[in-house]
């Protein structure tokens, strides 16, 4: 096994360093042709997504402005800092990256007061902050990024740039169906040409999303259907056309049509695989899993989600695979200055084999690392899990030994809380009555004969804690006795079908008091229960 191992690695580093042979040749050549040449080259690389090479046009042009700091070099500079920035994003897939080019070109740009080309920068740095903040559910930074967009259309606008300002508008708008309309109204400007580029087709957005915040969504499917013949942007249209069929999509969830709804996303799904839309793939097949949660099919829900995570695992392992192909070219642009093509040659090929030896080591070592944490948490899990079981056994016993105790002392002589708390713990103990979600303070009152004040003290006195949070605690424990005694009827359950059964008005606030109970959610606790089983 060991062997084995050892021969993939020899292979990876001989096709890597054959890899980084190749590159030099590449760069050598293409450090010869001019800039205007560079560009159009890297733009048809990008095209056919060849990355290595468009990324080394492009950064060729970047850096030529450092030598020769003229205006028409200048310019070409931002523009190939930008170009780096979208192979990136679009073909890396690496934010990090990406936000760093396109920083370079925005300070550049406010530096020699290249207003004319900030905006582009513009709308591609609100665009990859948006994309950050959808794919890890960072809502500040799609706050961020809405304002970098705004920023983007005011600027156009001034400038007159009426495709830019169109373009800035839908990438804002494609994925966000609350949006302020009232705040992008110019877009129906009769000073926009109808020549522009995409005009109709982000007009028939905002028209779309304007049916759907009034609830027509009929309407709104009509707009976004009208689209589809309308898409023509120049750097790949089909990410235009996929968002089109995730908006219909949106329309049929919203009318609660499910299977309509997954007829479209099935269709963005095999346009994403068909083009290696590799980020959009993952987007796709987690709106599938979550339309089959909708529908109650929780063997497709499970299917899609995993589909979706690995989809995500193999857009981040494409990133680290990466690592050497992105390396060589940023050692080649730091040695162009200073050395001869045998000594460059030479120690390109010791960061090579530096950086595969570090990226082996990272990725044994966080395999070794996800491999013990996982260990731990399932051990962690299961001790929690036993302890509950014993704890629920100890108090069943308890109740038991409770009334035995609260029958022997009911003479009218025994004092008052002491009285009054054994019957607020004979009604607690009663599943019937704490799993009616209308079961109350003075309801638990009523039962035991007294006022809400005295019971409320009692229970803070004895309990250290307010009726609310016992009220839950109660709840919980009839769940985990129903799962864990009733066993398969329970297991076809889903999360909020158990909740309303022990008296929970939502979802959310059974997995909270679940979790701070149990300290596990209702989800892990059901595993460990079947897997005891």
């Amino acid at each position: 096994m060991l062997r084995a191992q050892l021969t993939l690695a020899l292979l990876a580093f001989c096709s890597l360093f054959s890899k980084a042979q190749n590159a030099i040749e590449d760069y050598d050549s293409l450090s010869r042709l001019s800039s205007a040449t560079l560009m159009e080259s890297g733009r048809k690389l990008f095209e056919q997504r060849v990355a290595s090479k468009a990324l080394a046009c492009f950064m060729i042009v970047g850096e030529r402005f450092k030598a020769n700091g003229n205006e028409a070099n200048m310019e070409l500079s931002i523009k190939a800092l930008n170009n780096c920035g979208c192979v990136y994003k679009f073909l890396y897939f690496d934010y990090v990256q990406a936000y760093d080019y396109f920083i370079r070109a925005y300070d550049l740009c406010e530096a020699h007061h290249f207003d004319r080309f900030s905006p582009v920068v513009l709308v591609n740095l609100a665009d990859l902050l948006n994309d950050y903040g959808l794919n890890y559910g960072s809502e500040s930074m799609r706050q961020h990024a809405t304002k970098l967009f705004e920023l983007c259309m005011e600027k156009a606008y001034e400038q007159k740039n009426w495709e830019l300002m169109t373009t800035a508008f839908f990438n804002l708008s494609s994925h966000d169906y609350d949006l302020d309309l009232s705040k992008f109204q110019l877009i129906f400007s009769d000073e926009i040409p109808p020549s522009t580029p995409d005009l109709s087709y982000v007009r028939l957005q905002y028209k779309g999303i304007e049916s759907i915040q009034h609830k027509r969504y009929a309407e709104a499917r009509g707009f976004f259907l009208q689209q589809l013949p309308l898409v023509s942007a120049r750097w790949e249209p089909v990410r235009d056309t996929l968002s089109t069929y995730i908006a219909v999509a949106h329309t049929y969830v919203l009318e609660e049509l499910y299977p309509l709804a997954l007829g479209y996303l099935e269709r963005g799904l095999q346009l994403s695989e068909r083009n290696k839309l590799g980020d959009r793939v993952a987007d796709v097949c987690l709106q599938i899993s979550d339309c089959h949660r909708l529908m109650g099919d929780t063997v497709l829900q499970q299917y899609y989600y995993t589909l979706y995570l690995e989809k995500m695992d193999m857009v981040h392992r494409s990133r680290l695979s990466s690592v050497a192909e992105l390396n060589y070219i940023h050692e080649l642009k730091k040695q162009e200055a200073k050395a001869t093509e045998l000594s460059l040659r030479q120690k390109l090929q010791q960061y090579v084999i530096l950086a595969i030896f570090i990226v082996l080591l990272v990725v044994i070592v966080s395999a070794v690392l996800l491999w013990r944490q996982n260990r731990r948490l399932h051990a962690a899990n299961k001790m929690l899990f036993e302890r509950y079981q014993r704890m629920m056994r100890a108090e069943a016993e308890e109740q038991k030994l409770r009334k035995s105790i609260a029958y022997s002392h009911s003479s009218l002589n025994e004092e008052q809380k002491e009285m009054l708390i054994f019957r607020v713990q004979e009604v607690m103990s009663d599943a019937k009555v704490i799993c009616q979600q209308d079961f109350t303070l003075a309801g638990l009152a009523k039962l035991v004969d007294s006022n809400t004040t005295y019971v409320s003290q009692v229970i803070n006195e004895k309990y250290g804690m307010t009726f609310s949070i016992l009220l839950g605690n109660h709840r919980v424990k009839e769940a985990c006795r129903r799962i864990s005694e009733e066993g398969e009827r329970y297991t076809t359950l889903t999360i909020e079908a158990i909740a309303s059964g022990v008296g929970f008005k939502s979802r959310t606030a059974f997995i909270n008091a679940f979790k701070r109970e149990v300290g596990l959610t209702p989800s892990e606790y059901m595993r460990m229960a079947n897997s005891e089983k």
